[in-house]
């Protein structure tokens, strides 16, 4: 009978040492990535004045009803290459609309939302110019100065650069 055989190795030479070391390693890197990436990003997810966001919402919603009741359809076409914005509406707007603006919202990402004066072409076609927008599902709202009515709808970029609100 033989007798068993001696590891002459030192420890750091060996597998399993350092697949144990690996493990609790492993997660310690992952946690500090982790907290990296919590410090370094802003959600922007949380209003510091909610109240005054609730209470908007039913002035937003007595402005969509009055688009509704008034008849304010329109077409909006982005052009990805320019950054040009045609709104075409169905008929002409009412006669005390003298400028209307385009609110341009990501759905993640307030930074990147976008709002601009939109100029007319004629009494029912519009125009602006937006920074680019990359890839998502934005939301529009197209309203006056004096936020009367208000239509909105979504853009899905760069799978349908045009959509109708209503």
């Amino acid at each position: 009978m033989r007798p068993p055989r001696e590891d002459t190795l030192p420890w750091y030479k060996q597998f399993w040492p350092w697949f144990l070391i690996s493990l609790p390693l492993a997660a310690v890197v992952a946690g500090l990535v982790t907290l990296n990436i919590a410090i370094e990003t802003d959600d922007g997810l949380v209003s510091d004045d909610y109240y005054k966001e609730g209470l908007a919402i039913y002035k937003d919603a007595d402005s969509a009803a009055k688009a509704k009741a008034l008849g304010i359809v329109a077409n909006v076409a982005y052009d990805a290459d320019t950054g040009a914005v045609t709104i075409r509406f169905d008929k002409p707007l009412p006669s005390d609309t003298t400028s209307l603006s385009l609110l341009v919202t990501h759905p993640t990402m307030p930074n990147r939302d976008q709002s601009i004066q939109l100029f007319p072409v004629n009494d029912t076609d519009f125009t602006g110019r937006l920074e680019p927008l990359p890839a998502a599902h934005w939301k529009l709202a197209i309203g006056p100065a004096d936020k009367s009515w208000r239509i909105e709808g979504r853009l899905e970029l760069p799978a349908a650069p045009a959509t109708r609100l209503n």
